[in-house]
C-alpha cells in the first residue's frame, strides 16, 4: 500500500463527514484526530523511508526516525487545530468548543502517533527499520 493513501482516505472521509455534519451527529471527533495521529504516522514514515530508499537522506536508524516521525506528526496536528480554529472563525464551524478540546484532540494524535511507531518497531524489532524483505525471508537493507 502506498504510504500516502491513509492520509489521503482520512482527508476524504473528514469532507463527507463534514457535508454530511457527522461530528455534530456522532461525536467521532475524538476517533478521526485518533486515526488522524496514525495515518499521519504512516505518511511521515513512509516519505521517510522513500528519501532513504532514493538516497536523499542516510539510514537514520530506528530511534531517531521514531522520533521524527511522532515530532512531525505533532506539528501536524498542531497544524490541524489552527485549520480547525480558522475554520471556526471564518466559516461558523463548531470544530473547537473549548481549549480542553483542543488539548484532547492534540494528545490523541500524539497517541496515534505513538501508538503507531511502537507496533511499527515492535514489528520490525528483528531487523532495520528501513529495509525489504528478499524471497528467503531475511531482511535487506534499503540502500540506493
Amino acid at each position: 500500500m502506498k504510504y500516502y493513501f491513509p492520509l489521503i482516505a482520512l482527508m476524504v472521509l473528514h469532507a463527507v463527514f463534514l457535508l454530511i455534519d457527522a461530528y455534530a451527529i456522532l461525536h467521532i471527533d475524538s476517533a478521526m484526530h485518533l486515526v488522524g495521529g496514525i495515518s499521519l504516522g504512516m505518511f511521515v514514515l513512509g516519505s521517510l523511508e522513500n528519501a532513504v530508499r532514493r538516497g536523499w537522506c542516510p539510514n537514520l536508524g530506528k530511534t531517531v526516525a521514531s522520533v521524527m516521525v511522532i515530532s512531525l506528526v505533532m506539528t501536524g496536528a498542531v497544524c490541524w487545530e489552527f485549520y480547525e480554529w480558522a475554520s471556526d472563525i471564518f466559516l461558523g464551524t463548531h470544530l473547537q468548543p473549548s481549549l480542553n478540546d483542543t488539548v484532547k484532540d492534540l494528545f490523541l494524535g500524539l497517541s496515534g502517533a505513538v501508538l503507531f511507531i511502537s507496533f511499527i518497531n515492535y514489528a520490525n524489532s528483528d531487523r532495520p527499520l528501513f529495509c525489504r524483505i528478499n524471497n528467503e525471508g531475511s531482511a535487506v537493507r534499503s540502500e540506493k
